[in-house]
């Protein structure tokens, strides 16, 4: 070095070390600033080095450097961007992209360097490898570099690696987009955003210095810690940097501010512009007094510093205000976003009749409904529903057992109430709690362990052939306890129930569904001759072992009854649901498939065997009353009878066809104009 660089050198590292022993006894608001000179002095080092074609700092071989001082994890700033320089020049790489690869290296000792320096020292024999930057691993990088003496170059243009052009700058201009207020327990969002864009040359930006400022109520804490977890610097959609509130300085002011390391590289251009964004992680659980948008905190960026294709360290600050208010952290429990919601499970059971045993035991689902947890993760352990009985003195004397079931997996059992009552209030209670992942939907199915038919207690009315049972309420969400998992805290936001309906329970007899229909209208201009055709075709199937015999005729009722005789049961409904008059309808009942034809006494008997189907067809005409306004008109089937013999004395037993609007057929067009 010649006499004149080494006296512009005495100067600015004397300078330098003044400048440093002056903030040796500052207070903690001044230690950021006392990091930034340690790096400013750094860089003039370095470009000393290069104008004199040698270096003050660094000992021989590439990425040599006379290192002075301990580093650890989580250490920031002093010798750590040397360290990774170090490191990726001898054959340990920090990274090969990103921060901390060759080229990128930052001021920050995280996990990678650690890894890497366990490297470098497992390499060179020293023990224990554990990734800590102290006395013994200086001594051998010492070693190391004075074994590998380079030959002096040509002093050349001062230049940072990576970096294109001359000297530069930044321009720093806020953006709103995918930037949130609000900030979920345990969540991380993105409370601030600004582009950066460089001219004049490529920059590597090495320190965002932000701010935050809270506006809270009396009783809520100011402290950053009791709201956020971590702070973090994210870049072209990348997380580069973090910091604890807890390295964060607060002023007097209760205003807390860092310079947080970062290395990103910006290439010159508008086209090139990089996003920024200030992170914010918020705590697991927060105390309900800071709880929720009234309790809110300002991110402001102060700063930034970069280095510019010079090697010159440069600070720029925004010349708008680059800021964003109402910042505030809520439990994820309480979120509007979150919530719990109860649906209809496919293979929810409509109203009708239900095979059960006449010698054991019978499952019979009572309700199959759907949970979801939109928004969060959540967990329940209590379930409650209920159930009413008909026919019965005592839940037991149908019932043995109440299941909450999880596909093949049951969650908990219920027995059934001994006491008298036909009804029961059902709390489930789990072992183990059943956990929904965010945006997940399980189904869960109500089911009830019945006894077999003509089973009753001593002193009871005993189960017998048509006695009913239902989840009389409704499986609601609101008779769930359910928290949201990361916070432990009750769901608020709940939606919707399930509507159960009555099981008729039976060992032998019929069971009825509508398969086909058809309307059509004649003479629809013509007053007295003008007619509606319905035709609603059934499929009936005989359950148990015994054959059944359906009388092949029809009636007309306003209502469903039990005791009239005959086939099959109907009525003509006008367009506001009432039974219309039948003073002009005729009505027929054939057999379309399935079965055979019984005729005893002039009248035709459907004999289905046992465990079969067959299909008929209800053949309806309809004329409203000669002088009567027509309308609009369809059918109802109310329901089948059936016979258990041919025998002409033999009671005929009739089954609702349930639900009920299932089996009406569509309206039709106009009769009787």
């Amino acid at each position: 070095m010649s006499l004149a660089m080494k006296n512009i050198a005495t100067v600015l590292v004397g300078s330098a070390l003044i400048l440093g022993l002056s903030f040796a006894f500052v207070t903690p608001a001044k230690a950021d600033l006392l990091s930034d000179l340690q790096a400013q002095v750094q860089a003039l080092l370095a470009q000393i080095a290069t104008l004199s074609g040698g270096s003050t700092t660094t000992t021989s071989g590439a990425g040599c450097y006379a290192f002075t001082m301990t580093h650890q994890q989580n250490d920031s700033g002093g010798e750590v961007m040397w360290i990774q320089k170090f490191l990726n020049s001898r054959g340990a790489q920090v990274a090969a992209s990103g921060p901390g690869s060759p080229g990128n290296e930052t001021a920050y000792f995280g996990a990678m360097t650690k890894a890497a320096v366990a490297k470098w020292q497992a390499a060179n024999g020293i023990t224990p490898a554990a990734g800590y930057w102290g006395p013994l691993t200086r001594a051998k990088v010492a070693s190391v570099c004075a074994s590998t003496p380079t030959t002096p170059t040509t002093p050349t243009t001062p230049t940072t690696g990576g970096l294109n052009g001359t000297a530069g700058s930044i321009s720093q201009v806020q953006t709103s987009a995918d930037v949130e207020d609000e900030v979920y327990t345990s969540e991380t969002e993105k409370v601030l955003g600004f582009d950066v864009e460089a001219s004049g040359g490529d920059v590597r930006v090495t320190n965002v210095r932000v701010k935050f400022t809270a506006a809270v109520d009396s009783t809520a804490s100011n402290r950053l810690s009791d709201y956020a977890s971590e702070i973090s610097i994210w870049a072209a959609g990348q997380k580069i940097a973090s910091m604890s509130p807890s390295d964060f300085v607060r002023d007097s002011a209760g205003v807390y501010s860092a310079s947080i390391p970062v290395s990103q590289v910006v290439r010159m251009g508008s086209a090139n512009e990089v996003e920024f964004y200030v992170g914010l992680t918020a705590v697991s659980s927060i105390d309900s007094d800071n709880d929720g948008s009234t309790n809110d905190w300002t991110a402001q960026l102060i700063q930034t510093r970069y280095v510019d294709a010079t090697g010159v360290t440069l600070f720029d600050t925004p010349s708008s205000t680059i800021s964003n208010a109402g910042i505030y952290v809520t439990r994820i429990s309480s979120s509007s976003d979150v919530t719990l919601r109860m649906g209809e499970g496919s293979g929810n059971p409509k109203a009708g009749n239900r095979e059960v045993d006449d010698s054991g035991s019978t499952d019979v689902v009572l309700a199959e409904f759907t949970l979801k947890a939109e928004g969060a993760a959540m967990e329940f352990d209590t379930l409650r529903a209920s159930t009413t009985l008909s026919g019965v003195d005592s839940v037991n004397d149908m019932v043995q057992e109440f299941y909450l079931m999880r596909g093949t997996t049951q969650l908990d059992e219920v027995a059934a109430a001994t006491a008298a009552g036909t009804a029961q209030t059902l709390v489930f209670t789990l072992d183990d709690t059943e956990e929904l992942a965010k945006d997940e939907t399980k189904t869960y199915r109500i089911v009830a362990k019945v006894n077999s038919i003509g089973a009753g207690s001593g002193s009871g009315t005993v189960f017998d052939q048509g006695d009913s049972i239902t989840a009389s309420t409704s499986p609601s969400v609101a008779d769930i306890d359910a928290d949201a998992s990361v916070d432990g805290k009750s769901v608020t936001d709940r939606a919707g129930s399930v509507t159960t309906y009555t099981q008729t329970l039976f060992s032998e007899g019929i069971m009825t569904v509508k398969v086909g229909e058809s309307v059509a209208v004649s003479n629809a201009d013509t007053v007295g001759n003008s007619y509606g055709t319905f035709k609603s075709t059934l499929r009936v199937t005989a359950f148990g072992s015994n054959d059944v015999y359906i009388p092949l005729n029809a009636s007309s009722t306003s209502a469903f009854s039990g005791t009239a005789d005959g086939g099959v049961q109907y009525a003509v409904l006008d367009s506001t649901g009432t039974v219309a008059s039948t003073a002009s309808t005729t009505a027929t009942v054939t057999r379309v498939s399935g079965g055979s034809i019984v005729t005893v006494n002039g009248v035709d008997l459907l004999k289905i065997s046992g465990g079969a189907s067959a299909d008929l067809e209800l053949n309806i005409s309809y004329n409203p009353i000669i002088g009567v306004t027509g309308g609009q008109f369809r059918s109802q089937v109310w329901g089948v009878g059936h016979r258990a013999n041919t025998t002409d004395s033999e009671a005929t037993t009739r089954v609702a066809t349930t639900p009920v609007d299932e089996f009406r057929t569509g309206f039709s067009a106009t009769i009787n104009n």
